[in-house]
């Protein structure tokens, strides 16, 4: 989904001198454009919660119970930098799904398949533990572990998937780019996907003609400055 832009960053600071009005308007246009697929993706979120116990604020969906409404509050957009990730690169164009409960539904099933996330498996509980008097209490006890899942019910990811739209990869054939699962999902994802590249398109061609006006204008500048 992801499109690299070399000197974007660059060229926005640069417009901003040079051409204030010009950057403010590339600005707006780029939100416009972005809010369209943010304003699709909250039209795929059910008002429902796929499943009863999703929508109860008990037990492991106490922090991402499912809330319609909040899920489309957390669908939103953004022309603000972001800081430089692990390669360097930063987003000067973001499109975000950032509630628990959105999170979950936009990517369940797409690290651990159809299936979903394996039953924690069951470890022994002991009396004392850490100390030189431990010993087994003579039960287990299911793990900890959160990549795994913490439900009695050994079934449970494969029924939550099931009960979940299937994901939809958002880089079609003939769009540019590596497809791995990262690029699946059910809310944004779905709605790059339908967009079929013409926002990713619309945003680049408002980049190049900022970048063009900035450079004839600042070429413009230098000009007049030699003469003096």
């Amino acid at each position: 989904m992801p499109t690299e832009v070399s000197g974007a960053l660059e060229l926005r600071k640069a417009l901003k001198k040079v051409e204030p009005a010009l950057a403010k308007e590339t600005e707006k246009e780029i939100r416009n454009l972005l809010k369209v697929v943010a304003v699709k993706a909250r039209g795929f979120v059910p008002s429902d919660a796929p499943l009863s116990g999703w929508g109860k604020a008990v037990g492991v969906w106490e922090n991402r119970v499912f809330s319609s409404s909040d899920i489309k509050r957390g669908i939103g957009y953004s022309t603000a930098p972001s800081k430089p990730n692990k390669r360097g690169f930063r987003s000067i164009a973001t499109i975000f799904n950032k509630s628990a409960a959105g999170s979950i539904y936009e990517t369940a099933g797409r690290l651990s398949g159809p299936e979903g996330r394996a039953q924690a498996p069951l470890v022994d509980v002991y009396k004392n533990a850490g100390t030189p008097f431990a010993r087994k209490a003579g039960y287990q006890k299911m793990s900890s572990d959160k990549t795994k899942s913490q439900s009695a019910n050994p079934y449970a990811g494969r029924q939550f998937i099931e009960a979940l739209p299937p994901l939809v990869d958002s880089q079609q054939s003939g769009v540019a780019g590596r497809r791995t699962r990262k690029t699946k999902g059910r809310l944004l994802f779905r709605a790059w996907a339908e967009d079929q590249g013409k926002t990713n398109a619309a945003v680049l061609k408002a980049i190049e003609k900022s970048m063009t006006t900035a450079l004839r204008v600042t070429k413009g500048v230098n000009r007049d400055y030699r003469g003096r």
